[in-house]
């Protein structure tokens, strides 16, 4: 079952759930997370290295790396999928999708996104663009803190090889 907003509130600010967190971005059944002002940008020879901006205007077709300003910890008992804001994919911004959280996932969260629009489109540090939803989950038997590749990071990631 999704976790209300009653459970979300809790969790977020729990010290031990979202941080920074802000009381107005809880929703019913999720939580909105800000940009946190980083980003790289893709180029022909891959990523380029971590900027920080106060805003962004992204151009139509490149493809982005962005994080959250909030890290995120999922407990044991939950995972956590994210969700473009409706406002931002109104507005042409396309996120790929690519925000699940296992169980013991912590850091900040890397946002794949491309500027899908005919006109360019800037967000700005601290804009809610992406919102947290959580769901319960049985305990696994090893949680993301034994699993994860990408635990504890706190900048946009690039895909780290598999192995």
């Amino acid at each position: 079952m999704f976790w209300n907003d009653t459970r979300l509130r809790e969790w977020a600010g729990s010290g031990r759930g979202i941080q920074p967190f802000a009381i107005e971005c809880i929703n019913p059944a999720s939580v909105d997370l800000r940009w946190s002002g980083k980003y790289r940008i893709a180029n022909k020879m891959g990523w380029g290295e971590v900027r920080i901006a106060k805003s962004l205007t992204l151009t139509r077709g490149e493809f982005y790396l962005l994080d959250t300003l909030e890290t995120i910890t999922i407990p044991d008992n939950a995972v956590g999928w994210l969700a473009l804001k409706s406002s931002m994919g109104r507005s042409g911004l396309e996120h790929l999708h690519a925000g699940f959280f296992d169980p013991g996932f912590s850091g900040t969260a890397t946002l794949e996104v491309e500027n899908r629009a005919p006109w360019p489109l800037t967000i700005e540090r601290g804009q809610r663009i992406i919102q947290i939803a959580l769901c319960d989950c049985e305990v696994p038997e090893r949680s993301y803190q034994m699993t994860g590749r990408y635990n504890n990071q706190a900048e946009p990631e690039p895909a780290r090889r598999m192995t």
